[in-house]
């Protein structure tokens, strides 16, 4: 078994070198040849010799800009290296905003503080650890774990200062020929490598101290929930995890038994399900970390397109760990108004933070207060903010100072402006057409809405989302009563009594609702009409086939348009012939079909030859 197992490795790595070989000769034929298909992205040019070779999907592009916005920032002003060793005795780690300012001050004097224990030594050894420290600043590492053409990774090289190694990693020999021939292309064989190999085996080969990445990026062809464990542990200390999953279908709802398999969430189909997406997948990266003593900080998540994208930095802590359970929480949702209550799974409210145990509920009854109806239960689902509001504020300062830099950059600026106006404590939202649609009323203006909540004393925003969205910290109550004063001055008729509006409007609102407009309800992102909400630029805008189909994605979906439903115009309703067809006795004969009208007279009717309705 062992010889085998040596035979085939020897095997395996000669193809690697052949491979490799092989890639450099095209690599310089390439440069000569001009049938080629060249794709310039950024500063970083890849080449396809045929066409769907290797996986590459051109509406990723906004993807790849934002990732090399948010490296940029993250390696430049935001990460230390290394951690400070006062966190880690005390078992301390950076939660809030606050806090993650002193974690980066004190980075900044773990040389002084090493220094100063050092003043009985000689200068020279002094010097030489100063030396060593601010060497290992600079020593970062990022994995792409599923590369395909190597067009992130060479975007990283080419476009993210500081960086000492980009791995950029495929099991598919297609592509880590791709990958190598464009890293010649690009003559950056000295900065990114081309590694083929399993994604999962490889990152828990690189789970040691030592071994692990400061910036780990996953973007697979689907979900990437068997990546979550594995890269986890491959992310250093206090770095980056980046990861994509593209399966919205399933994180929204629409295959609610996948979810739960996937991520351990069962999730509920509503208006806010691309909020209840990020939160999902929050929630299952944060269950990953636990395990081995870490937890993650959210910086940045965004629903964009048709997926989802989140950038979380992973830290280790074993105290920290502990208040997880108070981070996630299930949640109620209202089949009948839609309300949604969250019912947190740990309590984080205790004058003493030595334990966490489970919280107290339910939050509500078996029927809903607001219009009698039944709830749904999902989750759990990630309850505290997805942003950081300080990351997101310095990102977008960044990101406003290079537009040379990026050709989506209006796009960059809008979505980057309306994620750091969302209200960070307010989990989920309302969508305020569903809640006229609910109450058969005509809608107020976004503006009026959100003025009349600031006029009650709270916070209100839109969400990146949904352009429709009302998320605020008010409670549903409150939303309610201003609906009810709204109807008030704008009467509705015809309502059924049975009807959830009537049950709804049938309560006296406690509240005087003010719908003043005021100035701070129009959100800076549309006052100065940024690009916020963007429609596809051409049809078929989305997913593409996996690398090695040819098949036309735009014919195939026309094919399969209504392929299920029954031809009225044609009695020929099924394919196959009736029972008397069988035993020689159908007069329609070659043309018989299961059911079909008879034109023998007298002839008596049968289950299989009536007039189809």
């Amino acid at each position: 078994s062992m010889m085998n197992t040596c035979k085939i490795w020897r095997s395996f790595r000669g193809t690697l070198i052949i491979s490799r070989n092989m890639a450099n000769r095209e690599a310089a034929d390439l440069q000569e040849s001009k049938t080629v298909t060249k794709v310039v992205e950024g500063r970083a040019t890849i080449v396809f010799p045929s066409k769907n070779e290797v996986f590459y999907n051109p509406v990723q592009e906004f993807n790849r800009d934002l990732s090399v916005a948010v490296l940029r920032h993250f390696i430049g002003k935001w990460w230390k290296a290394p951690i400070p060793k006062q966190w880690r005795k005390q078992e301390k780690a950076p939660t809030t905003d606050t806090e993650i300012g002193v974690f980066q001050q004190q980075s900044s004097k773990v040389e002084d503080s090493e220094s100063d224990k050092l003043r009985g030594e000689d200068m020279e050894d002094e010097s030489r650890r100063e030396k060593d420290i601010s060497k290992s600043d600079k020593d970062i590492r990022i994995l792409e774990a599923l590369s395909a053409t190597g067009l992130r990774s060479l975007r990283y090289a080419l476009e993210v200062p500081d960086l000492r190694e980009v791995i950029a990693n495929d099991i598919s020999l297609a592509a880590f020929e791709a990958i190598q021939r464009n890293i010649d292309f690009n003559q950056l064989s000295g900065k990114v490598t081309a590694h083929c190999e399993d994604a999962s085996i490889y990152m828990y080969k690189c789970r040691n101290i030592g071994q692990q990445f400061t910036v780990v990026d996953l973007d697979p062809y689907g979900s990437a929930a068997i990546f979550l464990d594995p890269a986890v542990q491959a992310t250093e200390d206090g770095g980056l995890l980046c990861v994509t999953c593209t399966d919205t279908a399933v994180l929204c709802g629409t295959h609610f038994e996948a979810c739960f398999a996937k991520y351990g969430s069962m999730p509920i189909k509503a208006k806010h399900c691309h909020e209840m997406a990020l939160r999902i997948l929050l929630s299952a990266i944060e269950l990953q970390a636990n395990r081995y003593q870490r937890y993650i900080v959210p910086l940045l998540s965004c629903s964009i397109d048709f997926y989802v994208r989140v950038f979380v930095q992973v830290f280790t802590s074993r105290s920290e760990v502990h208040k997880s359970s108070s981070k996630k929480a299930m949640f109620y949702h209202c089949i009948g108004c839609e309300n949604f209550h969250l019912q947190p799974i740990g309590r984080d409210d205790l004058s003493s933070k030595s334990s966490y145990p489970a919280a107290f509920g339910p939050p509500v009854g078996e029927e809903c207060e607001n219009c009698g109806s039944k709830f749904k239960f999902g989750g759990p689902i990630w309850r505290k903010p997805i942003h950081n509001v300080t990351f997101v504020a310095g990102l977008l300062e960044d990101v406003k100072s290079c537009q040379n830099d990026f050709s989506t950059w209006d796009r960059m600026v809008g979505l980057l402006s309306v994620c750091s106006e969302e209200v960070p404590e307010a989990p989920l939202f309302h969508k305020l057409d569903h809640i006229c649609k609910t109450l058969h009323c005509n809608p107020p203006k976004m503006l009026v809405m959100r003025s009349a909540i600031l006029n009650q004393g709270y916070n209100v925003s839109i969400s990146h989302t949904n352009a429709n969205a009302v998320k605020t910290d008010a409670p549903h109550e409150v939303i309610w009563d201003i609906m009810r004063c709204w109807v008030k001055q704008n009467p509705v008729k015809n309502i059924k009594e049975s009807s959830v509006a009537a049950k709804i409007l049938s309560k006296e609102p406690k509240i005087a609702a003010s719908f003043e407009i005021r100035k701070d309800a129009n959100p800076p992102s549309r006052s100065v009409k940024l690009l916020r909400f963007p429609e596809n630029p051409e049809d078929n805008w989305g997913p593409k086939a996996r690398a090695g189909k040819m098949e036309d994605l735009t014919a195939k979906r026309a094919s399969n348009q209504g392929k299920r439903s029954a031809n009225q115009d044609s009695p020929d309703l099924k394919k196959y012939s009736c029972k008397r067809f069988a035993i020689g006795l159908c007069e329609k004969g070659k043309e018989c079909r299961y059911s079909h009208p008879s034109d023998t007279p007298n002839q008596p009717s049968s289950s299989h030859h009536r007039e189809p309705k």
